[in-house]
Parts: structure tokens; sequence; C-alpha cells
């Protein structure tokens, strides 16, 4: 039996094809007052399936540069998509360090969805994204490594307002405070029509007190009754 890829392998990407180029960096932690230790990040942040860290669209191919920090090898891998490898180094010396020159070593113009981000260096490469949209993710492949951080998530598409909210990223606060916002004016509009119906019908006070009962009511902040108040 064989199979075949659901895409030519003929083709290639070309570099005009390219709209965007970003940064993928990998990097660990070494702060022994947090669990799990050691810790793991893409760009500085923990895996948190939350938030959005990339954004695509059918289509279009991006480049992205991987970026090792640290003394060994990260795997990185994308799911859905495919990939071409372009360019990879390090800054190891390879008269000291071998081993890297097999990692280093890659098919140009080759498909895959994994590539080995050499240990002090770099892999570009350059994504197709095709029909699929949604959210998906990409991770370094060491199970210890993405179980404990090193993941980031990817949504492909024109974010709804379900996802695009997560964009605030660590500036949730303001999502709060423009929530309290715009209770807080919802509930001054409420007095101002309140008040002024009973200015135009001339209410006595005691109907005052009662449209600011209603009014209470309304916010769930009073609960009193109306018939228990006292006529002048």
């Amino acid at each position: 039996m064989v199979f075949t890829p659901g895409y030519d392998e003929s083709e290639s990407i070309e570099s005009n094809d390219i709209v965007a180029s970003e940064n993928i960096v990998f990097s660990m932690g070494a702060d022994r007052n947090k669990a799990p230790f050691t810790q793991y990040f893409v760009n500085g942040k923990p895996f948190d399936p939350d938030r959005l860290d990339f954004l695509a669209h059918p289509g279009e191919t991006r480049e992205y540069v991987l970026i090792n920090g640290n003394h060994n090898v990260h795997p990185f891998h994308i799911h859905v998509n495919r990939f071409q490898v372009i360019e990879m180094g390090t800054e190891l010396s390879m008269e000291e360090y071998p081993v890297v020159k097999s990692v280093l070593d890659f098919e140009p113009g080759m498909w895959r969805d994994t590539v080995a981000v050499p240990p002090n260096g770099r892999a570009r490469i350059w994504v197709q994204y095709g029909n699929y949209t949604g959210k998906t993710l990409f991770h370094c492949h060491f199970l210890a490594h993405e179980d404990t951080g090193m993941m980031s998530t990817l949504f492909i598409g024109a974010p709804d307002f379900t996802f695009s909210r997560w964009k605030v990223d660590n500036n949730i606060d303001t999502v709060i405070m423009l929530c309290v916002a715009a209770v807080a004016f919802v509930m001054a509009v409420l007095f101002v029509v309140i008040f002024r119906s009973t200015a135009r019908n001339d209410y006595s006070s005691v109907s005052t007190m009662n449209a600011v009962v209603v009014a209470g009511r309304y916010l769930g902040s009073i609960n009193l009754d109306p018939s228990q108040t006292e006529s002048n």
C-alpha cells in the first residue's frame, strides 16, 4: 500500500510569498521557588491555553526564526501546517562539538512539520498555511519541555471576540475596569431617567423615595419595602 501526502511535493515556497517574519525564542528558567523546576518558555512566557500568542491567515506564508539560547537541542514541531527549512546555524564550535554537524544537516526544499533547532543556534523556516482555520499549537517536541511550558498557541484566521479578547494578555485588569465603567454608566442613566420622571409628574417625597428604592432593586444593592416608608 502506498500512502501519498495531501499536497504536491514539487511545490516550493518563494521569497516573495512571505508576508511577515517573527522570532520564536526557546529558553529555560531556573527559579527554584517555582514549580516545575526547571521552567521552559517560548518568547519568555510559559504556555497558557487561554492566551493567543501568534496569528496567521489561511493561504499566506510566514517566516519564523527559531532561536535556541540553550546548550541543548529543542525539536520544534508545529501542528496541522507544513514548512521548509531555509537556513540553520549555531554559535558553537564544530571542532569542539562535532555532533552538532549532524543537527545542522538539512535537505533544502523538503516539506516537514518538525526540525531540531541546534543548541545555541537558530533555524529559519517558511511556514505555508492552508485552508485550516482555528486554534492550534506549536511546541518543543521533548515531552518534558512542552509539558512544563515550552508551547505556544497559534490562531489561523480572523479571531472573533471569543479569541481576540485574550490578546489583552496580562492587561486583564483593564478589561475589568472597562466592565465596571460600563455598569456605572448604566446605573447613572437609570437614575437620571427615574428622577426626571418623578420631577415631571411632581411626585411627593414618598414617591421620590420609592423611585430610589426601585432603582436600588434594579442594581441589587438595597431591599426596602416602600409600604414601610412614612408619609408626610
